[in-house]
């Protein structure tokens, strides 16, 4: 590791089962769902997931629940400390399940992480802090839902970002947006949607808070791994999928959980990173995945949706920003 440089592991969509509408719960009170991967995920300065769902005991569902169309996720309190334990520092909650049982569920979320010894940020616009190796890093976190920062204002996103560069050395955002499932496997530069809801151009928003000082673009939402391009410098992952999500079908390319581990200079400038390729398959444990899926899948539909400005990745998920030449 270079002097003053700063890494960060970040993945996906979580939710290790859930109790609501009837038990779906895993074996061993979920403590095995993530030993598969806990070596990989202690491997950095700062490791980031994004927690979809409640933490609660009861509580009233805000939602009208429709198989295939609508659901929501409820997890036992005491199950945060099996992120903590896989090697989690940080959860994200600006997602479309936060809400999934109103501000009881919110509040439940964030008491059982803090009991856990778990940082968290995103609902109700909170920025996650933390001082590393002498830099002070923001985490700070959009979506499209209520109770968070918006992707939809992208110039009241620009304003927060540029007040977090001037506080700090190191500014992460995070977003979750962008159209589900494997039709929206490609990132295009429009605004998309998703069963009639508005889900955001994600292209737009992740270049203009970089624009405005973020230096980690960390996307998520989609439920399936997409592009990643260098802009300005700084690496945009436009979604990493589902990283634990118990209970779904994960057949196909959702069940693909790359582990995104990027190393930037004490400036937030992309110097390399990792992609390191998971798998989840319905009603199974995630286990690293020595055919590099994840890894492939990003490399093809970086060099498909950013051919200007996708980084150099190998097979194996190593990656790298383009040679600059001098003329």
């Amino acid at each position: 590791m270079l002097a003053g440089s700063l890494s960060v592991i970040a993945v996906g969509d979580i939710m290790m089962g859930s109790d609501y509408p009837s038990n779906n719960l895993p074996p061993n009170d979920g403590k095995d769902l993530l030993k598969g991967v806990a070596s990989a995920l202690k491997d950095a300065d700062l490791t980031l997931g994004n927690l979809e769902g409640t933490l609660l005991a009861g509580g009233v569902c805000t939602k009208k629940i429709e198989k295939g169309r609508c659901y929501a996720f409820r997890t036992p309190p005491g199950w945060a400390v099996n992120l903590l334990d896989a090697g989690f520092d940080y959860m994200n909650l600006a997602n479309n399940h936060m809400n999934d049982f109103g501000s009881g569920g919110i509040l439940a979320t964030q008491n059982a992480l803090t009991d856990a010894g778990l940082a968290y940020g995103g609902a109700h616009k909170k920025v996650g802090q933390f001082e590393i190796n002498g830099s002070k890093i923001a985490v700070v976190s959009f979506s499209t839902s209520p109770n968070t920062n918006s992707v939809f204002e992208i110039p009241q996103a620009q304003r927060i970002v540029a007040d977090q560069a001037r506080l700090n050395d190191i500014v992460i955002v995070a977003f979750h947006a962008g159209g589900e499932g494997v039709k929206f496997l490609h990132t295009r530069d429009t605004f998309e949607y998703f069963m009639g809801w508005p889900r955001g151009n994600v292209v737009k928003f992740a270049r203009a808070v970089i624009d405005s000082g973020a230096d980690l673009v960390w996307g998520h939402g989609p439920h399936v791994p997409r592009a990643m391009e260098i802009y300005n410098d700084r690496l945009i992952a436009y979604s990493l999928g589902n990283f634990c999500t118990w209970g779904f079908n994960l057949g196909d390319e959702r069940g693909y959980a790359p582990i995104l581990k990027v190393v930037l200079d004490s400036n937030g400038v992309f110097l390399h990173g990792e992609i390191i390729s998971a798998l989840q398959r319905t009603y199974k444990n995630l286990t690293l995945d020595t055919l590099f899926q994840a890894a492939k899948l990003i490399k093809k539909l970086s060099f498909e949706d950013f051919p200007q400005s996708t980084p150099l990745i190998s097979d194996q998920g190593m990656i790298f920003p383009k040679i600059k030449i001098q003329y």
